[in-house]
């Protein structure tokens, strides 16, 4: 498993959670070490959080036959899918993923706790991106 991070303290945690490569975005190519790693062939599947600042770069980056996903930037609106659609991926959650968070192979990384109050300073964390892992807030 590959990963990508902006700080040393960010891949040490990423390695301690089983990451195979990582590599710092701000200081190295990513895409020239993910072909260096993968002898030119690129990943498989890529899963992007950032967005279109990353995009040419994460296609760069994958096999001819690679995916990336997307995850949680919207330039659009929502897509609506039919109660068909779904019930399939409710199927697929239940079926493969469900087993592993209940084996506990799945578990969030939670870095920390803010009492509902202090929703404020929770966001100025999370803009800070210093965090590794989720902020929580609680009533």
């Amino acid at each position: 498993m590959f990963i990508t991070a902006g700080s040393e303290e960010k891949l040490a945690a990423c390695k301690d959670l089983g990451a195979d490569v990582c590599i710092n975005y701000k200081t190295e190519d990513f895409v020239a070490r993910v072909k260096e790693e993968t002898g030119g062939k690129g990943v498989d599947v890529i899963l992007d959080s950032l967005g279109q600042a990353y995009f040419q770069r994460n296609l760069d980056s994958l096999n001819f036959d690679g995916r990336l996903f997307l995850i949680g930037t919207m330039a659009a609106g929502l897509r609506v899918r039919s109660p068909e659609n779904k019930a399939v991926i409710i199927r697929e959650v239940e079926d493969h993923v469900w087993p592993a968070i209940v084996a506990g192979k799945v578990k969030p990384v939670i870095y920390k706790h803010f009492p509902l109050s202090e929703s404020a300073e929770a966001h100025q964390l999370l803009e800070s991106s210093q965090h590794i892992g989720k902020i929580l807030l609680f009533p």
